[in-house]
């Protein structure tokens, strides 16, 4: 079992005579530093070669895969890339066959995947596809992100029914309120239009229109202010036959899990001070990307097709009910026994509370997932050069880059994606 970071479970001063038993128990389960968080440092550094042998030794197969796999992405090796993917959706799909959705899933010691990682195992994939000039394969692996997606997106409100309705900790709940509304409240999880996109510009490359159109036409409605959709809408409305070129940026960090230390009613006038998962949000200091001709000219910018850091907070939003609903029964159930005596209650609580916050509060994420990926489309001009500047909230230009628009032979598109983290394009 891999190394998890886990909870510490500090009881008030009605049980102060039972300091030892609790000291002792959180030396048991005391936090450690993950791998992941480490490996997240180092792609802010955009030293890849680092976070691939950081990676590796993750013991958890699903985690690992994917994170070697983005880092090959990272590292334009795309074939090297899609072989972790492929091992990390077969894993995914073996959990998936145990054992569906459920509250049991909570407790589990050993990280099983979420709704966005399955997501963006196959939205890599089909970017590294098109990399390789395969748009067909791309095409399937669009596709299957956005069947997933839609599985996905039932598993949750399924679980969110069954299991979040009955929790009355509303207390807890508004003690995440920083948190919740630092992200776009109305992207729900796994309404990710970027899949829809590259689905459609899969089959553009054929000449198939009219399924493009009905891809674009889903991106949109998670995406209606899109400038970069309602273009594409248009340009395959005309069957628009002409080269473009599209760039996919991973700007930023995503949420890295953490924890957060907050007082629980327990009812009867007890209280206890315990540990539960939260995300740790970095936003990006940049804006936009903006493509200029020679001469200076803006010919278009970036739109965001994947918040990711709204996919993972807005995720845990949902399940966050039931998580505290796991926490309240197994806390109410180790003190409801009248013969138990002080001591004996306090070890219950720890070790029946501490069972159920275990395991949810595994800190475990895709750590190398961008905070957001900005994609940029235009039709370029034969005679003409074209320079990415990289522009911050402030209007402050931050890092200017000359475009390869060379196309592969296979394909009619130029393909290109890059990587930003702390203000500079990763190599």
């Amino acid at each position: 079992m891999y190394k998890k970071i886990s909870i510490s479970l500090t009881l008030l001063s009605l049980f102060s005579g039972c300091k030892v038993a609790s000291d002792m128990l959180h030396k048991g389960i005391a936090p450690t530093v993950h791998n992941y968080n480490k490996s997240s440092t180092t792609l802010k550094e955009c030293n890849f070669d680092k976070t691939l042998n950081i990676v590796a030794q993750n013991q958890n197969e699903l985690l690992k895969n994917s994170e070697l796999g983005l880092a090959y992405y990272f590292k334009h090796t795309p074939k090297q890339s899609n072989r972790y993917f492929d091992q990390a959706i077969n894993k995914y799909r073996i959990n998936e066959n145990k054992a569906t959705i459920a509250l049991s899933n909570i407790v589990k010691n050993e990280y099983q995947g979420e709704g966005f990682d399955k997501v963006f195992l196959h939205n890599y994939k089909a970017i590294n596809y098109l990399m390789l000039g395969d748009a067909e394969a791309a095409r399937v692996e669009a596709k299957n992100s956005n069947v997933v997606q839609a599985e996905e997106k039932i598993k949750l409100q399924n679980f969110t029914a069954k299991y979040g309705q009955n929790n009355k900790n509303t207390h807890l709940v508004s003690r995440y309120e920083k948190l919740f509304s630092s992200v776009n409240p109305q992207h729900n999880p796994y309404q990710n239009p970027f899949a829809y996109y590259i689905s459609a510009l899969g089959y553009a490359e054929d000449g198939d229109y009219d399924n493009a159109l009905v891809d674009i036409r889903n991106a949109i409605k998670f995406s209606n202010n899109s400038t970069l959709l309602q273009h594409k809408l248009s340009s395959y409305q005309k069957r628009d036959n002409q080269s473009s070129v599209e760039l996919f940026f991973d700007v930023g960090q995503s949420p890295l899990k953490s924890q957060v230390k907050l007082k629980m009613d327990m009812g009867n006038g007890e209280e206890r001070m315990v540990y539960l998962p939260s995300y740790r949000v970095e936003i990006s200091d940049i804006d936009y990307i903006k493509i200029v001709d020679s001469q200076g000219n803006e010919v278009v910018r970036s739109s965001v097709l994947s918040d990711i850091n709204a996919i993972k907070i807005n995720e845990f939003r949902e399940k966050l009910p039931a998580i505290l609903t796991v926490v309240t029964n197994e806390a109410s159930i180790s003190l409801g026994s009248e013969a138990l005596d002080k001591k004996s209650k306090l070890l219950a609580t720890l070790f029946k509370t501490g069972s159920a916050l275990y395991g949810q509060n595994d800190v475990s994420t895709w750590a190398s997932l961008p905070e957001k990926i900005l994609v940029v489309s235009f039709v370029p001009n034969k005679e003409e050069s074209y320079i990415m500047v990289v522009v911050k909230k402030n209007g402050e230009l931050l890092v200017k880059k000359k475009i390869d628009i060379k196309k592969t032979e296979k394909l009619k598109n130029v393909y290109r994606h890059y990587t930003i983290r702390d203000n500079q394009i990763c190599e």
